[in-house]
């Protein structure tokens, strides 16, 4: 599981549109906007396939200039609990 931080620039003039197409990809949640069109969201994907992919979607959207991934963090679900020392 990849857990992202992505900054979205959109046209002012669209900004709400935008924001609620973002919120309707899967694993993508906005937590922020700007009156200058800046969208702070996070996205959850499995893989960095599904962050690229997921990426160049929020791309296609109409009234979206750029989205920068700005903070990746990884899990691969093998982790361990840690063990009591004695």
């Amino acid at each position: 599981m990849n857990i992202c931080g992505v900054l979205v620039r959109a046209r002012p003039e669209r900004l709400e549109e935008v924001a609620r197409a973002l919120e309707a990809m899967p694993g993508v949640e906005v937590h922020a906007t700007t009156t200058d069109g800046r969208i702070v969201v996070t996205l959850e994907r499995d893989g960095r396939a599904g962050v690229a992919d997921a990426l160049s979607e929020m791309h296609n959207v109409e009234g979206v200039l750029t989205a920068a991934l700005v903070y990746e963090h990884s899990e691969t679900g093998t982790e361990t609990e840690a063990e009591p020392c004695d």
